[in-house]
């Protein structure tokens, strides 16, 4: 598992597409938080494919922010794909989403709470992952 981090519009999308030499979306599977409603069930049903990548993981987590235990039931799903990384060799799981910690405290106690799981989540995600990355501007940092 791999997870790529950074603000948003500051090129993740782009340096996901070249750092793993994706030039057409039947090479990879990719699951956008951000643009279609992605549920938690197609997340645990991943197709047989090498490289699956889910951007928007913070878009994603929103859907766990509606369980009281959000956090753990996001690490059954967490455990779920470093399971379906092991099911074959080669296999990686890209995990790509904006870093919300940063900046502006929101004023409405949902959207604080929301964060602070993001965040949590990210931490765990980070735990689990074997390489970890950080674009800021379009440039990446290894930080794992």
């Amino acid at each position: 598992m791999e997870f790529v981090t950074g603000g948003a519009f500051n090129g993740k999308r782009s340096w996901v597409y070249s750092h793993y030499k994706i030039d057409h979306i039947d090479e990879f599977v990719c699951y956008n938080g951000y643009e279609e409603d992605v549920s938690v069930n197609e997340l645990t049903q991943l197709p047989n494919r090498q490289v699956c990548v889910i951007f928007g993981m913070d878009t994603v987590l929103k859907r766990f922010f509606l369980f009281e235990d959000g956090r753990a039931k996001f690490n059954l799903l967490l455990d779920h794909w470093v399971e379906w990384e092991r099911e074959r060799s080669g296999r990686t799981i890209v995990l790509v989403g904006n870093d919300i910690g940063k900046g502006i405290v929101p004023i409405q106690k949902d959207d604080r709470l929301w964060r602070d799981l993001v965040g949590w989540c990210y931490q765990d995600i980070v735990t689990q992952a074997n390489k970890v990355y950080r674009i800021w501007y379009g440039i990446s940092e290894q930080l794992k």
